[in-house]
């Protein structure tokens, strides 16, 4: 089965609620990993004052894997229950995963 990593990019509040809605659902059987990050770009219209003197926002990153065929669904889903600008994500292709079990 071919799967794909999917990305997530979303300022820190909205993450947090993209994160529960997937904790709740059934697209990430296998769970997501999330960090914290700095985004960089030429839309600060949503960043605090501090965000814009340094030039970066606050982001939570999701990086989940999906087979193939549940990507557009499951990205569908996501613009639809969250339309947000501020929300970005990518995908690429995985060439293997496993465990060291």
């Amino acid at each position: 089965m071919t799967h794909v990593k999917v990305t997530l990019s979303c300022p820190t509040m909205l993450g947090e609620q993209v994160a529960e809605y997937l904790l709740t659902s059934e697209w990430l059987e296998a769970g997501f990993t999330t960090f914290a990050a700095q985004g960089h770009g030429h839309d600060f219209s949503q960043a605090s004052l501090r965000e814009k003197v340094r030039g970066q926002m606050e982001v939570l990153n999701i990086v989940a894997l999906l087979p193939a065929a549940h990507v557009a669904p499951f990205l569908e889903a996501l613009r639809t229950r969250f339309r947000d600008p501020q929300m970005t994500y990518w995908t690429q292709a995985v060439q293997a995963h496993g465990d060291f079990a």
